[in-house]
């Protein structure tokens, strides 16, 4: 069913034009080998490949900053670049891993290496239920439980807002700014201000 979906969309995508080939085929020529494409894919069984799960979080952090903080190629694998050719090393997924050397134009070389350029709008990671308010909490608990962390004591804890004025920006509201020797003292605390008719506030 995923499959059907997904071509059907694919498939109507490229009748709109949303879908467009870079190159310099011809509009007949790319026409017919994008039926091809679909006849290709529509035959093809498509399998779910579920990877065993992550023995813990030190791994599930080393799989996501493979992703998160790395380019489309690494330097050492670059191995020249002339005459308008870049030869570098590749594995070789359908055999194993096994390594390779591959050589390409200049142009196909950037074209691959801009296939990995994320569009306007998308970003590597996300956040997904952690930013939610409702789930904050819980989600922050059961990560810290997970990773075996234990955060440090805030240094704030247990301070009312005065005295982190004081020991965050050595501000003390309870000293005159005027005089500078007298203690502010509270004297009216006004629940509800409203501000006088056409007066900006």
């Amino acid at each position: 069913m995923f499959k059907g979906k997904f071509l059907s969309l694919l498939k109507a995508a490229y009748q709109t034009g949303e879908l467009k080939f870079e190159g310099e085929i011809k509009p007949l020529k790319q026409k017919e080998s994008f039926k091809q494409l679909l006849n290709t894919l529509y035959q093809k069984p498509w399998v779910v490949y579920a990877k065993k799960p992550f023995r813990n979080s030190a791994a599930i952090v080393n799989y996501l900053a493979r992703y998160t903080h790395r380019v489309a190629i690494d330097n050492s694998r670059i191995l020249s670049v002339e005459d308008g050719q870049v030869s570098f090393r590749w594995k070789d997924y359908k055999n194993q891993g096994a390594k390779g050397t591959m050589k390409l134009s200049g142009e196909e070389f950037i074209r691959r290496f801009l296939l990995h350029v994320l569009p306007k709008g998308f970003a590597k990671s996300v956040t997904m239920e952690f930013s939610h308010r409702a789930s904050e909490r819980r989600c922050y608990t059961n990560a810290k439980k997970a990773t075996g962390l234990i955060p440090p004591k805030s240094k704030f804890a247990g301070l009312d807002w005065k005295a982190v004025l004081l020991l965050a920006y050595t501000i003390d509201v309870s000293h005159c700014p005027v005089c500078k020797n007298g203690t502010m003292e509270l004297h009216r605390t006004f629940k509800s201000l409203r501000s006088p008719p056409g007066l900006i506030r």
